[in-house]
């Protein structure tokens, strides 16, 4: 996990823990076998406020994707391919179900999978592909959907880092067969623990709901006969999401589209005023494209020459100084970790989980260099992203502002 996003994660509100307080002194259910209650409360509030729809909340996003895996129901042996450059647990539930990864190339400027590395990736093993928005930006949907759709592969969107944010108008995690959100601590929408997915198509979601919901939920919410004759057992897993990570995660949804409005004009601000500073680029948003809440603020500290490292390590210094709690990014590439690039510590997986590093993975080293992590949390102002600014003039010795920034 990164260290920055865990710190700018939305501070808890105190009507939530006022309402988690309510929930234990009524007495209300500690478990929920049938997704009733607040479980189905906060279903019903995730589908309006994200546009989608047969939501199923899990005990994690990692388990939700596992769940949507299980779903899919692909062949033993099939390809699922994935972006270098996201979190391991978009693509490590596939090895607990008989696939293998791929892992290709990103665009240098978005950290998103790049399209034409999908295309050279394809074999005729491949059978899904696993789309991150990067830390909130929307991956080109458009073009790697009708890939899919041309090949007959599935497609699953990790919304993880992308509360709210919109792709050609149209709200992130409806495009793919099947999307995912986490919950965790560090997401714009906290839980604590806890994840979920959403599908257009009934048949995936009753699929998933066997997954790891069995007895009440799968009797109560699957209709497809062949899948209730094995409600009473599921498929064996429990993924069920404790209600009191509902109550809060369901009170936080009412601070949802505020909060993402707030730090969406925090860092406009903040990118504004990196601009025309010579050597830093903000992180790039095209025009197609809405942040959401900004998983993470990652702009570019440029340097060249032999001893670049020697003045990136100054800079960060001078940031630092200045009280700009900046960093470089504490999670690598896919391509740097055991499970991507030795075998598997699992008997029975050593004839599936087989990883294929599409390589070499020019895009992910451009967009990684230079790039830092800053820290802007809910208690942030725009005052503090004028001093940020002016911190990333000083760091690269250029000219300070004479005036502050437009604060329209």
């Amino acid at each position: 996990m990164d260290v920055s996003a865990a710190v700018s994660a939305p501070l808890i509100g105190e009507d939530t823990v006022e309402e988690v307080v309510r929930y234990l002194r009524r007495g209300e259910p500690l478990s929920i076998s049938d997704g009733s209650g607040i479980i189905e409360r906060l279903e019903r509030r995730l589908e309006h406020l994200l546009g989608i729809e047969n939501v199923l909340t899990c005990s994690s996003g990692t388990a939700a994707l596992h769940s949507a895996y299980l779903a899919l129901d692909l062949p033993t042996g099939s390809e699922v391919i994935a972006p270098v450059t996201t979190f391991h647990a978009s693509i490590t539930p596939a090895l607990h179900c008989g696939l293998s990864p791929v892992l290709v190339d990103v665009e240098p400027d978005t950290g998103n999978m790049s399209i034409d590395a999908l295309r050279k990736a394809i074999t005729e093993r491949t059978q899904c592909v696993v789309v991150t928005h990067n830390l909130g930006h929307p991956a080109d949907l458009d073009d790697i959907a009708e890939f899919c759709r041309e090949r007959g592969l599935r497609l699953v969107e990790d919304c993880s880092h992308a509360y709210l944010s919109t792709y050609r108008g149209r709200p992130v995690g409806t495009v793919g067969d099947i999307a995912v959100w986490s919950m965790q601590a560090a997401k714009t929408l906290v839980a604590g623990e806890g994840g979920f997915l959403a599908t257009g198509d009934r048949a995936l979601f009753e699929r998933a709901c066997l997954a790891g919901h069995y007895r009440g939920r799968s009797r109560k919410q699957i209709t497809d006969p062949a899948l209730r004759a094995f409600a009473d057992t599921g498929l064996g897993l429990k993924y069920r999401l404790h209600p009191l990570a509902a109550v809060i995660a369901c009170s936080e949804a009412g601070h949802l589209p505020e909060r993402v409005q707030r730090r969406q004009r925090l860092l406009r601000y903040l990118s504004a005023g990196l601009e025309s500073i010579p050597c830093v680029q903000p992180p790039l948003v095209r025009d197609y494209a809405t942040m959401g809440g900004w998983f993470s603020y990652r702009p570019v500290l440029e340097t060249t020459g032999d001893n670049s490292q020697a003045v990136f390590r100054h800079r960060l210094e001078v940031l630092r100084a200045a009280g700009v709690p900046a960093h470089r990014p504490s999670i690598g590439a896919l391509d740097s970790m055991a499970l991507f690039t030795t075998t598997a510590p699992l008997r029975h997986a050593s004839a599936t989980w087989k990883p294929r590093l599409c390589g070499p993975f020019h895009g992910a080293l451009a967009y990684s260099r230079g790039r830092l992590s800053v820290t802007v949390t809910a208690t942030d102002d725009l005052a503090r992203m004028e001093s940020y600014a002016a911190a990333f003039a000083e760091a690269t010795g250029s000219s300070p502002r004479t005036a502050p920034l437009g604060r329209a």
